[in-house]
């Protein structure tokens, strides 16, 4: 087991993340501009993209794991960072490092454009309710006269005036 298939599998779940990114950034378009298909069809491809990320990752893991098991079975954690500290080879150990930083330059870009995303969905939902609050009428405050105004308007008027 060597290095390169841990190289080969952050550089395939970079890339995937790189293209996360730009689905995400598609996405706050079309909220924007509110584009209910548009979004369905970024959401099916978003769905796609975490589910091969996430089969990328499980492998990854094993990856690692095995990587461990040969060359640092006294390790306490398995991650990316201990695998570049445990490395002997300067080459190696800076080209993984350099994936590992840029992968997450990219997942930190990721999560502020899913949080952007996500102000603007409640933005969006904010507006629709109060559309709807708008457009519902309110029973409570019925502007129009209603029955038992009348009657206490006429229950208030005598039909003899009592000072003639």
């Amino acid at each position: 087991m060597s290095i390169e298939n841990q190289v080969q599998l952050l550089e395939k779940t970079y890339q995937l993340h790189q293209s996360l990114l730009e689905i995400s950034k598609r996405k706050e378009q079309l909220i924007k501009d509110n584009d209910i298909d548009g979004m369905r069809q970024v959401l099916m491809d978003e769905r796609k993209h975490v589910k091969a990320i996430q089969q990328l990752e499980e492998k990854r893991v094993v990856e690692t794991s095995e990587w461990f098991q040969t060359y640092a079975p006294e390790a306490e954690e398995q991650t990316i960072q201990q695998v570049i500290n445990h490395l002997q080879n300067n080459e190696e150990k800076e080209q993984l490092q350099a994936i590992y930083e840029n992968f997450i330059y990219v997942l930190a870009d990721l999560k502020n454009q899913e949080q952007l995303n996500r102000e603007l969905m409640e933005q969006s939902l904010q507006f629709v309710e109060l559309s709807l609050d708008l457009l519902k009428p309110n029973h409570e405050k019925n502007m129009n006269y209603d029955k038992k105004q009348v009657q206490q308007n006429k229950a208030s008027q005598s039909v003899f005036d009592s000072k003639a």
